[in-house]
C-alpha cells in the first residue's frame, strides 16, 4: 500500500517537472522602456500590418497624454483659465494626431499566443524638428506685436491682444512638445510670454465696461450695441464706475420723407466714446435709411436691423469708432 502511495508521488513530481512552463509576454511588451532619445509604443494585432498601424496610434495617443499631463503640473508657469485649457487640449490633441511619423523604427516583434506583439520607436529630435521653425517663428512674431503699441487707450490694447490670444492654445501646446522631446529645451521664455500676455488680456477684458447712454431719439439702438459688446466678451455698466469704464454716448438726427408709396426714414447716427477723464477718445457715425408703407416709426425700426448688419460686417469696435490696425 505504501509502495503504491509513493510510486504515485513520484510520478506526480516528474510529471510536474516535465510539463511546459507557461510562456509569458516579453518585458518589453509589458513595460515599455522610456528614455530622453525616443518615444516608444507597443501593440498587438493578428498580423504585422495592423499591429504597426496600431501601435503608431497609441504613440500618438502617449503624446497626447503625456502633452495633457505637462499642464498638470502645479508648478507650471501658465494656470490657464478653464475655457483655455480646454483649448490647449484641442490643441495638444491636434498636434498629436498630425505629427509625421516617417522615421518610425520597429525595435521588437514576437508571436504570442496567436497575436503579433511590436515595439516601435520614434527619435524624439526628429519629431521636434517638425514644429521647430514654426515654433519659434509665430513666437517671435507675437512677442514683437506683444510688446509693441503699449501706449494706447485700453480698449485698442485689448483689440491688439485678442487676435495674439487666438495663437495662445497652440503655442503653449508646441512649447510643451519642445520640452518634452528636447530635455535641454529652454521652454520658460516662451511661457514667460504666453503668461504675460494671458495674464493682461484678461485683466483687460474683466475692467473693461461700458456704460451707453442715448437721447431719445436713439434708445431704439441701444440694445443692439449693447449686445454685441457682451457677446464680444466685455461688460455693460448701469453706471460709470471706475477707471476703465467707457461712457458711450448714442446720438442721432432723423429725416423722414416719401418716396412713392413708402414712408422713408433717414437716420444719421453717432457713436462719441468718453474716457473716465471725460476725454472723447472714439467717434464714429452711420447712416442709415429704412422704407416702411406702415409709417415713418415702422420705417425708424427697419435701420436697427441695417445696423446690426454692419455690426457684423465691421465688427462692434470698429463700428463705434476702434480704427482697424
Amino acid at each position: 500500500m505504501y509502495k503504491k502511495i509513493l510510486l504515485a508521488i513520484i510520478i506526480a513530481i516528474f510529471a510536474g517537472c516535465s510539463a511546459p512552463k507557461p510562456e509569458h509576454a516579453p518585458s518589453w511588451y509589458t513595460n515599455p522602456p522610456k528614455d530622453y532619445k525616443n518615444f516608444y509604443a507597443v501593440a498587438s494585432a493578428s498580423d504585422e500590418t495592423k499591429v504597426k498601424s496600431i501601435a503608431i496610434n497609441v504613440l500618438r495617443q502617449n503624446i497626447n497624454k503625456d502633452l495633457d499631463a505637462s499642464f498638470r503640473r502645479p508648478n507650471h508657469r501658465l494656470t490657464p483659465q478653464t475655457d483655455m485649457l480646454r483649448e490647449i487640449k484641442s490643441a495638444n490633441l491636434h498636434l498629436a494626431k498630425t505629427l509625421s511619423m516617417r522615421g518610425i523604427k520597429v525595435e521588437k516583434t514576437k508571436l504570442f499566443n496567436g497575436q503579433m506583439l511590436m515595439l516601435i520607436s520614434m527619435p524624439k529630435v526628429e519629431l521636434f524638428k517638425k514644429i521647430q521653425n514654426d515654433l519659434n517663428t509665430k513666437i517671435k512674431n507675437l512677442e514683437k506685436v506683444y510688446n509693441s503699441h503699449n501706449n494706447t487707450i485700453a480698449i485698442e490694447r485689448y483689440l491688439y491682444l485678442k487676435p495674439l490670444m487666438s495663437q495662445y492654445a497652440y503655442l503653449a501646446s508646441r512649447t510643451a512638445f519642445a520640452q518634452i522631446s528636447i530635455s535641454t529645451y529652454n521652454s520658460s521664455d516662451n511661457f514667460r510670454l504666453l503668461q504675460e500676455l494671458g495674464s493682461e488680456y484678461h485683466n483687460l477684458q474683466s475692467s473693461i465696461n461700458f456704460y451707453i447712454l442715448s437721447d431719445g431719439n436713439s434708445r431704439v439702438y441701444t440694445k443692439a450695441i449693447r449686445d454685441a459688446i457682451e457677446k464680444d466678451g466685455l461688460s455693460i455698466s448701469k453706471k460709470s464706475k471706475d477707471s476703465h469704464t467707457l461712457k458711450l454716448l448714442i446720438s442721432s438726427k432723423t429725416d423722414n420723407g416719401k418716396e412713392y408709396t413708402f414712408n422713408v426714414s433717414k437716420n444719421l447716427v453717432k457713436f462719441a466714446t468718453f474716457d473716465s477723464k471725460k476725454n472723447k477718445i472714439l467717434f464714429r457715425q452711420h447712416t442709415f435709411i429704412g422704407k416702411s408703407r406702415k409709417n415713418h416709426k415702422d420705417a425708424k425700426l427697419q435701420t436697427v436691423g441695417h445696423i446690426k448688419t454692419k455690426i457684423k460686417q465691421l465688427g462692434i469696435y470698429d463700428f463705434i469708432g476702434v480704427q482697424s490696425k
